[in-house]
């Protein structure tokens, strides 16, 4: 009995062969990814913002977090 001997090429052809032709590959569905919903903004939050910005555009050249600190007493009374 002969033995073959495939090179690489020939192999790699085989191997493509039998797996385009095999009814064991699974074919998955495509999955339609739904858009995630954005969360309600928040009354607090959407005015902490507003008063956020207008210290900013105030105070241009302090700290975030001491305007925030601000913004965040503004929010409070603008709220009551």
């Amino acid at each position: 009995m002969a033995t073959v001997t495939l090179t690489l090429e020939e192999y790699e052809a085989l191997k493509d062969m039998a797996l385009a032709n095999s009814p064991m590959i699974p074919i998955e569905p495509e999955v339609v990814a739904l858009p995630k919903k954005k969360k309600k903004v928040s009354k607090y939050s959407r005015e902490f913002g507003i008063q956020l910005k207008k210290l900013i555009k105030k105070h241009p050249r302090s700290k975030v977090t001491s305007l925030m600190s601000k913004a965040h007493r503004a929010t409070r009374k603008s709220l009551k």
